[in-house]
């Protein structure tokens, strides 16, 4: 398979995993392309971070999400933050991109945002401090990491791989019998 025939059949799956997180959380809307081959979406990320040492609040959020033409072999999608200030975090440059760490090509695009976006709510378990983007952030988060403000943000993420329009079989718990 050629990179553009690869291209060519993963933006409709990078499609349906944005649709499935679009709520209130999360929400876009399309800068470049025609569903369900979208290159660039503009999202409005509803969760609170931290864009000072104060630590100062954000509770709204507007990132651009592009797909580079050699995506996904060749690139990772680029976030952008739009909001000014960007967010205050250690995987944030101050040039306003998020540093994602790796790069793997079978992430789905709406598990790379799910994943950008926990670094919005200072999730310890991705916040990066090996690999700092923004070094001022990283030793205010060192310095605070253990204070109870952290995570600034706790709702629970939508799930990219379910639609919230699925209808879900019941669950059968141990020793439970279903009629």
């Amino acid at each position: 398979m050629t990179p553009q025939e690869l291209r060519h059949n993963r933006l409709p799956s990078d499609y349906r995993e944005m649709c499935n997180i679009r709520g209130p959380l999360v929400n876009w809307e399309i800068l470049r392309g025609t569903p369900p081959y979208v290159e660039a979406y503009r999202l409005t990320v509803n969760v609170r971070s931290i864009i000072g040492p104060g630590p100062n609040y954000r509770d709204r959020h507007v990132i651009d999400l592009e797909l580079p033409p050699d995506y996904p072999l060749g690139s990772a999608p680029v976030a952008t933050m739009v909001s000014d200030p960007v967010v205050f975090h250690p995987n944030w440059w101050r040039h306003k991109h998020w540093c994602y760490g790796t790069w793997v090509y079978t992430e789905g695009l709406g598990h790379y945002v799910i994943r950008m976006i926990r670094t919005l709510q200072y999730d310890p378990v991705i916040t990066n401090v090996t690999s700092a983007a923004n070094r001022e952030a990283n030793d205010w988060y060192v310095e605070h990491r253990y204070e109870t403000f952290l995570p600034c943000d706790t709702q629970l993420l939508p799930d990219p791989t379910r639609s919230k329009f699925e209808i879900q079989a019941p669950v059968k718990r141990k020793f439970e019998v279903l009629r």
